[in-house]
């Protein structure tokens, strides 16, 4: 299945970035993650400016068959590396269900303000 998807890191403003206050995420490592998931062709990555909901950094955006998810507080390499392996599955069966590690990362954003209120 070729480009299902497109996945977004933000290292704008607020996310990796430990002075405004974000867990320090290298953008080297990042890459190696998503270049050792197996992904090429069918999941576009790219690192980003600030994708919006800064409260909630670091912030991973997946749009996976039409569908947006937007990740929060993905603050370790292991964290990145659940996102990915659901991407992974969900190319391949896009009704694939959230594993429970990744629910409390997940969060709706439609845009605007600072991000969602925290549960």
């Amino acid at each position: 299945m070729a480009d299902a998807g497109l996945m977004f890191a933000c290292f704008g403003c607020c996310c990796g970035h430990t002075n405004n206050g974000a867990a320090r995420i290298a953008r080297p490592a990042t890459r190696r993650v998503f270049d050792a998931a197996g992904l090429q062709g069918k999941v576009r990555f790219a690192f980003s400016e600030c994708l919006g909901p800064c409260s909630e950094a670091n912030v991973v955006f997946l749009f996976l068959h039409g569908r947006p998810l937007w990740f929060r507080r993905i603050n370790t390499l292991e964290l990145f590396e659940a996102v990915l392996a659901y991407a992974r599955t969900a190319v391949e069966a896009p009704s694939t269900a959230l594993p429970e590690g990744l629910t409390a990362h997940s969060f709706s954003w439609t845009g605007g303000g600072v991000g969602p209120e925290l549960a």
